[in-house]
């Protein structure tokens, strides 16, 4: 939990922001003494902010593409199998 004077809090409110939606709380200091707390807005993924706030995920900056479900996946002339035996050739010498 971090905490904050309200002067400190005013110049650099983004930046306290961003904690807050990286899943962390902010307690507010008005003259030393603990007046609010600006904490995350409980969502249904809880766990995927809990995770994002320890750094083991991270969460998306934008939003998915509005076609990203329905673009065709690459294809190739090679096969899987093909493919291996030719990178593990490279291997064995």
């Amino acid at each position: 939990m971090k905490v904050a004077a309200v002067t400190e809090l005013k110049n650099k409110l983004s930046h306290y922001l961003r904690m807050v939606a990286r899943g962390e709380t902010v307690t507010v200091l008005d003259r030393g003494k603990p007046v609010a707390q600006i904490t995350p807005l409980a969502v249904p993924d809880e766990g995927l902010r809990r995770l994002a706030a320890e750094g083991v995920v991270r969460l998306p900056v934008r939003p998915v593409p509005r076609d990203f479900w329905k673009r065709r996946l690459p294809h190739s002339s090679a096969s899987v199998s093909e493919a291996l035996a030719e990178e593990r050739a490279d291997r064995v010498g």
